[in-house]
């Protein structure tokens, strides 16, 4: 097995710089500063020269200390104690093929990028909504809009041939289904660019959800906002790759699915959006924080990434980012994931977690609900 190619497509990298536009409040502040009182000290998750997010954002805070919620043994019996974590990704890295597993992602520097119009449409009647009110494109100029109804000819950074989820798919009736999602790093300036349910048809791209987010940023979706997630979120920053994995040591959360229908119809911070109806307590709102106990033991003879992976779901957790399969990490492709990776992180049962109470970060001076920062103690 060729254990030398990652699914990452990398194109010029370069520092963050200022080629594109944003009505983002980032930057400006200093060497350690983002404008709305990001931590930026060199020591979180980075990606192609870019913070991915900054150090207090509460996807690389850990959390291993905050107490259990109060709902947690309702939340468990709801997925489901005997459910296994199943990693949902592979090794294959040729998106043309059928075990193409997982959400890639493109690094790129898109300063001399053509940036192609897209259309929000569907032709598949599940897409009965209306998605570019809270979505986010760019114009001719490349600076962001938000929302995107307001403009005739949005337009998305997306190169030549990009990878993406499922591979590209040229289907015209947008069938069989697939979130299809684009994940962009744009290196010039540091924005990350996701879409959902891409499909390319008559050489165009038609979408169905966009968001931008600003990586050396805190702040949050528009309240009750979706993003290329169901529950809000930027996907690049929860994903797991292999490169972090193998290096022994992940900064950040993970992101999760449960099955939709297990869902409750609210939100938790930080999260801004739900897709489900259901109203009973014991269902887990969308964005809610789990961790691996302190209890569980990591076996001694696991590999290097299956003891990053489970040292992470411990010390950072993982959020309910969409429905979907219970208990489903997301991650991207790469040859060089380990067979027993596989088998040693999917032998952990759902019993072995619990969820966490993220209140106390939420009381001290300086929180608020529109940012993901997570204020200094």
């Amino acid at each position: 097995m060729n254990r030398s190619i990652a699914l990452v497509m990398v194109f010029v990298g370069a520092a963050c710089g200022d080629d594109a536009s944003s009505s983002s409040d980032a930057g400006g502040d200093g060497p350690n500063l983002g404008g709305d009182g990001n931590q930026m000290t060199g020591n979180g998750p980075t990606l192609g020269g870019c913070p991915v997010l900054p150090d207090n954002h509460v996807f690389n805070t850990k959390i291993d200390q905050l107490p259990v919620d109060p709902n947690s043994a309702a939340y468990i019996s709801t997925i489901g104690g005997s459910v296994k974590l199943h990693l949902d990704l592979g090794q294959t890295v040729d998106q043309s093929q059928a075990d193409f597993y997982g959400i890639p992602y493109n690094v790129a520097a898109m300063s001399a990028a053509t940036w192609p119009t897209v259309a929000y449409t569907s032709p598949d009647p599940g897409m009965n909504w209306n998605p570019k009110p809270e979505s986010d494109c760019a114009d001719a100029s490349h600076t962001i809009v938000s929302p995107c109804d307001t403009i005739a000819q949005p337009k998305f950074p997306i190169m030549a041939n990009p990878l993406v989820e499922g591979g590209i798919s040229t289907a015209s009736n947008h069938m069989p289904y697939g979130d299809h999602h684009i994940l962009i790093l744009d290196t010039d300036s540091c924005l990350l660019w996701e879409t959902y349910h891409s499909y390319y048809v008559s050489n165009a791209w038609q979408i169905f959800g966009s968001a931008v987010w600003d990586m050396r940023s805190n702040k949050l979706r528009t309240p009750d906002w979706s993003s290329a997630d169901a529950a809000g979120f930027p996907i690049l920053p929860l994903l797991l790759k292999e490169e972090e994995a193998s290096s022994g040591t992940i900064k950040h959360a993970l992101r999760f699915t449960i099955n939709t229908p297990k869902l409750r119809n609210v939100y938790t911070w930080p999260a801004t959006h739900v897709a489900n109806d259901a109203t009973d307590p014991a269902f887990p709102p969308y964005g809610q924080l789990f961790r691996l106990k302190a209890s569980y033991q990591i076996p001694a003879n696991y590999n290097v990434q299956s003891k990053a992976i489970l040292t992470a779901m411990k010390e950072y957790g993982m959020y309910i980012a969409d429905g979907g399969s219970d208990m489903y990490i997301t991650g991207a492709a790469s040859a060089n994931w380990m067979d027993s990776t596989f088998s040693e992180v999917q032998s952990v049962a759902a019993s072995n977690f619990e969820a966490v109470d993220l209140t106390p970060f939420k009381q001290r001076a300086g929180w608020s609900a529109t940012s993901a920062a997570v204020p200094s103690p």
